[in-house]
């Protein structure tokens, strides 16, 4: 009866720690396959919707904050109309940028590329995928990677759990001026 305690304590433990590191595993599983190349692995990692939806809502603020500043925007009654087709552009800049290739360079802090979904690996970066990345739980359910690029400007990739011990990228907090 001691024994199956012993046993029972050392099950529960182990799970609990699966299940903290799980984020850090997943991790680890999203830069292997974006320095190989491996875009249909990455790509069970990450909710591309999710993230598209982040970054449009992300760029379009971005645009209205432009524009609210441009001095020869503001009461021009061509403004509204311009800043509609300009979220339109955003939506279709979004959804090219968005591919496992375009993260990928994320990942390792760069500025991705538009028609770069061919380009199979980030070896002609000099970053790794989240090389330097800082690292942390925000929540029981929300983890956050940080990646700073060239320049020093923080992007921060959210990863939220999907079960006990699943984590997917769902948003991507870019630097203001990428």
């Amino acid at each position: 009866m001691n024994k199956l305690k012993y046993v029972f304590g050392a099950l529960i433990i182990a799970v609990v720690a699966y299940v903290a590191a799980s984020p850090y595993i997943t991790v680890s599983q999203m830069r292997n396959a974006a320095e190989t190349g491996d875009s249909e692995a990455l790509s069970d990692y990450i909710d591309f919707a999710s993230v598209r939806q982040s970054l449009k809502a992300q760029m379009n603020v971005m645009l209205a904050e432009k524009m609210a500043e441009d001095e020869e925007m503001q009461g021009n009654p061509f403004a509204a109309l311009g800043a509609g087709l300009a979220s339109a552009m955003v939506d279709k800049i979004v959804d090219v940028y968005v591919t496992p290739a375009g993260i990928r360079q994320l990942m390792a802090g760069k500025k991705p590329k538009p028609g770069s979904d061919n380009d199979n690996s980030i070896s002609d970066s000099s970053n790794a995928a989240f090389e330097d990345a800082s690292m942390a739980y925000a929540s029981y359910d929300k983890f956050i990677i940080t990646v700073k690029n060239d320049q020093g400007e923080e992007a921060e990739f959210i990863l939220r759990r999907q079960g006990l011990a699943g984590w997917v990228l769902t948003d991507i907090i870019i630097p203001q001026d990428l």
